[in-house]
């Protein structure tokens, strides 16, 4: 299996403890998918500040910390260290346009600025 390309929500070196947990949330969303037999997702992102903060590792957070986005089956995961989920979209991501993805964002309780850095990295991508 081929390990995922982590995108940085923002800069920070993580510790090699924190780092683990990153992987550990990565195989987490993993299990999901391959449960809903589902692809696996084009983009990953990570908030590094909500793994690690004053060199203190967090087992957990208070919101997601890790999304990753299939296009091809238009599902966004999430993760916050403890619970994983999936949520489908109704369009493609990059289609929903600011409302629709602040209406996303309110409906499933993430953080907008996270979704709008994964529709810029699909951007990129594309």
């Amino acid at each position: 299996m081929i390990p995922p390309e982590f995108h940085y929500f923002r800069e920070g070196k993580l510790s090699s403890a924190a780092s683990d947990l990153v992987q550990f949330d990565a195989d987490s969303i993993r299990q999901i998918v391959s449960a809903q037999r589902r692809t696996e997702p084009d983009v990953w992102l990570i908030d590094p500040v909500q793994y690690e903060q004053n060199g203190r590792v967090l087992r957990d957070s208070d919101s997601p910390r890790m999304l990753a986005y299939s296009r091809k089956d238009q599902v966004l995961y999430a993760t916050d260290g403890c619970n994983s989920c999936s949520r489908p979209v109704p369009a493609n991501l990059q289609l929903l346009g600011q409302p629709g993805l602040k209406a996303f964002a309110e409906e499933n309780d993430l953080r907008l600025e996270l979704l709008e850095r994964i529709v810029s990295l699909l951007s990129a991508r594309s």
